[in-house]
């Protein structure tokens, strides 16, 4: 896999439970600027498929994900 987008800001919710986990995703995002990064480290893989729904559906772009053991890292560009 090519390097990994240098975020701006970090974020783990790998022991948030949905749906605080989403809503937690939203208003990081909303606080961001647009364009900026963020990475999002997660554990649970039915939030994963939630939030990449959530995020495609919401306009923010997402970088690139991948499976690091048991956790998730996902980077998303906030939209502009």
């Amino acid at each position: 896999m090519e390097a990994s987008p240098q975020p701006g800001r970090q974020l783990d919710i790998s022991r948030v439970m949905i749906p605080f986990s989403l809503i937690v995703c939203k208003s990081t995002l909303a606080r961001m600027s647009a364009g900026a990064v963020l990475e999002i480290r997660l554990q649970d893989p039915e939030t994963l498929q939630d939030l990449l729904m959530i995020l495609n559906r919401s306009g923010d772009q997402i970088l690139a994900w991948e499976q690091q053991n048991d956790d998730y890292c996902l980077w998303v560009r906030k939209k502009t």
